[in-house]
C-alpha cells in the first residue's frame, strides 16, 4: 500500500512539474513574439531652402549624416546627433 501512495505521489509531481513548464514555456514564447510599439517619429528643422533635398543618410556613432543638394548644386553635409537631435555640425561643399 505504501508503494501504491509513493506511485501517486510521484505522478501527481511529476504532472505539476510538466503544468509549469508548460506554462513557462507559453509565457517565454509569448514574451519573445510580443510586437514592441514603434519608436516615435520626431520633427527636425535642419534651416534648408525648400528646393533642398536629403540625397544620402550616413550613421556614425552617435551621429547621422545627411548629404543635402539643391537645385543650385550647393551641396552640404549636416551632421546631427541622436542623443538629443541637435546639429553638430553643417559642411558646406563648394
Amino acid at each position: 500500500m505504501d508503494k501504491l501512495k509513493l506511485v501517486k505521489a510521484l505522478v501527481f509531481f511529476l504532472t505539476l512539474t510538466i503544468i509549469f513548464g508548460m506554462i513557462l514555456a507559453g509565457v517565454t514564447i509569448y514574451k519573445k513574439t510580443k510586437r514592441t510599439k514603434p519608436a516615435e517619429a520626431i520633427t527636425l528643422n535642419l534651416g534648408q531652402p525648400k528646393n533642398s533635398r536629403i540625397a544620402d543618410i550616413k550613421t556614425s556613432d552617435g551621429a547621422i549624416h545627411l548629404l543635402i543638394s539643391d537645385e543650385r548644386k550647393n551641396d552640404r553635409i549636416i551632421s546631427v546627433s541622436t542623443a538629443d537631435y541637435s546639429v553638430i555640425a553643417v559642411i558646406n561643399l563648394n
